[in-house]
């Protein structure tokens, strides 16, 4: 099943205080995270309100995504590959600087914001899913161009 962008558009106002965070975990090589703002128009959160019918689909409040970022974090990692990365805190910077913008964690604890990423996370998990040996000595060769990388992906949306 696909993942849920709410159009590709950001559907709240950049200004506003992050009230609520959209969780799509139905794709089992990422886990999508949405910031929601104080300024979310009626139809857009109604339209996320909607989705969170659907297995693995949900809502949290902001206050309580940042208390347990760690859990949300740790619950979409099968293998993870960025244990000294600051990917659950790079996430809570990423949504509060972007609400809105979709940015998912990947199975292998990276981060994911364009199409592309989420695209290559599918297909390594594939991989990895596949043969377990070969994805690692590839991943191992392709090191330095890793789009997964949480401190790459942070350091491209935030600056520094």
């Amino acid at each position: 099943m696909g993942a849920l962008f709410l159009g590709a558009r950001p559907v709240v106002g950049a200004s506003g205080e992050l009230v609520d965070v959209f969780i799509d975990a139905r794709e089992p090589a990422y886990v999508i995270y949405q910031g929601v703002s104080i300024d979310a128009s009626p139809a857009a959160r109604q339209e996320m309100v909607g989705y969170t019918g659907l297995e693995g689909v949900s809502m949290v409040t902001w206050a309580q995504f940042r208390r347990n970022v760690q859990n949300y974090v740790a619950a979409a990692i099968v293998k993870n590959e960025y244990p000294a990365k600051r990917t659950a805190p790079g996430l809570l910077a990423v949504l509060k600087a972007y609400p809105g913008r979709p940015v998912a964690v990947t199975w292998n604890g990276g981060m994911a914001t364009s199409f592309f990423d989420f695209q290559h996370a599918v297909e390594v998990f594939a991989d990895f899913q596949e043969n377990a040996s070969r994805y690692e000595q590839n991943r191992l060769d392709n090191a330095a161009n890793d789009p997964l990388n949480p401190d790459i992906q942070i350091r491209v949306l935030l600056g520094g």
